[in-house]
């Protein structure tokens, strides 16, 4: 008997993943979102020296959403379309002044499961790694390159070969996998446009939990961004 020929290998996940929708979250939850926090409020926690990139958040899969940002995820999850395996979400708010710098507003890297960890054999990525907006800014786009960490700890290959950019904008989500370097540009070469914060809802999911030791139970937000501790009202489906 003629044995089965074997299935094609799936390729490798790479920059031709990378998606991105618009109108994301349904109009009430994504209100709901915005006047929970709103942009008025970022600015105030900003000026009070909040570490929003060492402020970051475990929301496990299998546990019901308890305030409005637990909810927004839920409703991304069905966008992002995570493997069986992930266990969960690690999240945190991205805000930065679009005339910070003209030049790299958040320099390129790898998402990584502890910042502090620099032995390459030991860094782990997220299965895919995702980028909420709030808004729309003049500038600030997410570059993802299809560059991935080297053994040295360094970018492969050392230039990219292509690149994707995504402009931020309203109710605007794009997924990518996890272990692509990626970073968000500032005005380069365009007019400096008024002052403004670039604010994001970055989302992670893995398939274990980091071991990040800054890393919070997501319940916590209610506390450190004064978020109702009640569900809001369901999301469209």
């Amino acid at each position: 008997m003629n044995a089965r020929p074997a299935a094609p290998a799936r390729p490798a996940r790479g920059l031709q993943d990378l998606q991105v929708w618009g109108e994301c979250l349904p109009e009430p939850l994504f209100g709901q979102l915005r006047r929970r926090l709103s942009l008025a409020n970022f600015g105030r926690w900003r000026r009070a020296g909040l570490p929003f990139y060492r402020t970051t958040f475990w929301y496990p899969s299998r546990r019901a959403p308890s305030h409005v940002v637990e909810q927004a995820i839920e409703v991304l999850r069905k966008a992002a379309r995570p493997s069986s395996q992930v266990a969960g979400v690690e999240w945190w708010f991205s805000v930065v002044d679009i005339n910070a710098t003209p030049q790299w507003l958040l320099p390129c890297h790898f998402d990584r499961a502890d910042l502090d960890e620099a032995d390459p054999a030991r860094i782990r990525h997220p299965e895919s790694a995702s980028v909420f907006f709030f808004d729309a800014v003049p500038y600030g786009e997410l570059v993802v390159t299809d560059q991935v960490l080297g053994e040295d700890g360094r970018p492969s290959p050392r230039e990219p070969r292509r690149m994707r950019f995504v402009p931020p904008g309203e109710n605007r989500y794009a997924v990518f996998p996890g272990h692509l370097y990626h970073g968000v540009i500032g005005r380069l070469w365009r007019p400096e446009a008024d002052e403004c914060l670039r604010v994001s809802l970055a989302v992670n999911w893995w398939t274990e939990r980091p071991a990040a030791p800054y890393l919070l139970d997501s319940g916590e937000a209610v506390r450190i961004f004064e978020l109702d501790a009640a569900p809001a009202e369901a999301p469209a489906s």
